[in-house]
């Protein structure tokens, strides 16, 4: 059984960034919760991971911000063509400043991912 963890641990994990991380992963969370409030969120595999009926889509600090991905990235119809993916790693959205920050784009991920795992 999946232990649930709190959303203290997601607290703590942000305030490990630096603080230009944490800004960014603080506005990509509070889309997240904006878009789908009843995601469950922990930490796992070092990110910050987001789940519905399985996993939907988690944020990890990159070298150079954050990596914004969806665990069935390569499913998502991704009209912009954001999502990069390469040797083997989940299909995600490379984060550097706020400008590359898209709310309503990202929300819209964010709810087609929730939908994959609902059907």
């Amino acid at each position: 059984m999946r232990s649930k963890t709190s959303t203290n641990q997601v607290d703590e994990f942000l305030e490990k960034l630096s603080p230009e991380k944490q800004q960014l992963a603080h506005e990509v969370r509070r889309i997240i919760h904006a878009a789908v409030a009843h995601l469950e969120e922990c930490v796992r595999w070092d990110c910050a991971c987001y789940f519905f009926y399985g996993p939907v889509c988690y944020f990890a600090s990159s070298r150079s911000g954050i990596h914004f991905g969806f665990f069935r990235g390569k499913e998502l119809a991704d009209p912009q063509r954001r999502l990069v993916s390469r040797n083997g790693q989940t299909p995600h959205v490379k984060i550097r400043s706020l400008e590359d920050i898209d709310e309503s784009y990202f929300a819209d991920l964010v709810r087609e991912a929730v939908h994959l795992n609902q059907n």
